[in-house]
């Protein structure tokens, strides 16, 4: 997606003369994991959502006198990068891994080798990424608690859809991926036979999927660190091409210049007022506790013509890049990139027996930052 990000280079402050706070963390040993494989697919340009660079975030971290190194888990190395977990003497690790081999699947691997080792980690816990990964699941959990989600259906491997399915327009999606892998304009289906061809296409890469309502509206991002609640983000998809579903595919995410992702702008803060801010935030702040949140997430909503706010993903750790969506809410309420990555530091946790503790009141931070609109 094409934006203007109120956060800037030239915002980072000049961290050069340690101050005394970030002179006592000097010694602080950070373990900076990332999946080799996810960094290397990456880099060569391979057709799959890029691995974030921890390039970026480790040089954030230096300035605020920490000691960053990157772990690499690379494939067949399990057991020595497990010892040089164990040998580095790390106070905490920032977890970077959003695949194991390149596979979403194995996500939460990594941060549960961390706890079982007791090392403070930013990020959500094994449990959360395992749970929220899963977008059944995460949805049943969700319904059950009295969250507003659109209704789903899940195709197990080879597996045609449901022939009872009734609910159009719809859109497919890999059960278990993040970073809009598997979809595309054409996964939102407005017939049985669409939706056949749609599972049947996907089936060829992923094994399991889901099917969802399509939710007509306005999609809201909410961003939470700690216990603070970001300014909202919306998607405007007014200029994307004719017949291109209001969604964000992976050609809006990753292809830089693609129609689609000319056509789907964010615009921070988003355009709601201070009671309709409320209650999305709230209805975020819900959905994180219920998956076990903590550390840092941001929640997609959809705001129905009837106010219904659904959600429809339930992100944790989500990409850190200056141009990615958390940054920008962060620049928006007026935090520099480092602030942003000093903060996610303080929320560093060793999760209590395999969840992680929620903040029972949020803070909701008024943004500083002119809007980002539509060009």
């Amino acid at each position: 997606m094409t934006f203007e990000s109120p956060l800037s280079e030239s915002k980072v402050p000049d961290h050069s003369s340690a101050s005394v706070e970030s002179a006592s963390r000097a010694r602080d040993r950070v373990a900076v994991m990332v999946d080799a494989v996810a960094e290397s697919e990456a880099a060569s340009g391979a057709p799959s959502a890029p691995a974030q660079t921890a390039e970026r975030i480790m040089e954030a971290l230096a300035r605020l006198g920490y000691r960053p190194l990157e772990l690499s888990l690379k494939p067949n190395e399990i057991g020595e990068w497990v010892k040089r977990i164990i040998d580095g003497d790390f106070d905490f690790a920032f977890n970077l891994a959003e695949t194991l081999g390149g596979v979403a699947e194995g996500e939460h691997l990594m941060a549960a080798a961390v706890e079982l080792l007791e090392i403070p980690m930013t990020g959500a816990s094994a449990a959360t990424l395992l749970y929220c990964l899963n977008k059944g699941h995460c949805a049943a959990m969700l319904r059950a608690n009295g969250v507003a989600v659109p209704d789903w259906a899940t195709i197990d491997a080879g597996d045609p859809p449901p022939e009872d399915w009734q609910k159009f327009p719809a859109i497919v999606k890999p059960a278990a991926e993040d970073g809009s892998n598997g979809i595309h304009p054409s996964s939102v289906v407005r017939s049985m036979e669409k939706l056949r061809e749609t599972v049947a296409r996907l089936q060829v890469d992923w094994s399991d999927l889901v099917i969802q309502e399509f939710i007509q509206g306005r999609e809201i991002n909410l961003a939470i660190v700690g216990d603070q609640m970001l300014p909202p983000a919306e998607i405007d998809f007014s200029t994307l091409p004719e017949g291109s579903p209001p969604i964000v595919s992976f050609e809006a995410k990753w292809m830089s210049g693609s129609p689609e992702d000319r056509g789907t702008r964010p615009i921070c803060p988003a355009q709601l007022s201070p009671e309709q801010v409320k209650e999305l935030q709230r209805t975020a702040g819900r959905a994180w506790r219920v998956m076990g949140g903590g550390g840092y997430a941001r929640i997609d909503i959809r705001l129905a013509d009837d106010g219904t706010a659904y959600v429809i993903d339930v992100n944790p750790n989500p990409d850190l890049s200056l141009d990615a969506g958390l940054a920008r809410q962060a620049g928006v309420a007026g935090w520099s990139y480092d602030e942003l990555i000093g903060k996610i530091v303080e929320t560093a946790r060793i999760p209590a027996s395999g969840a992680d503790e929620v903040s029972a009141e949020w803070t909701f931070v008024e943004p500083r930052e002119p809007a980002v609109e539509p060009a």
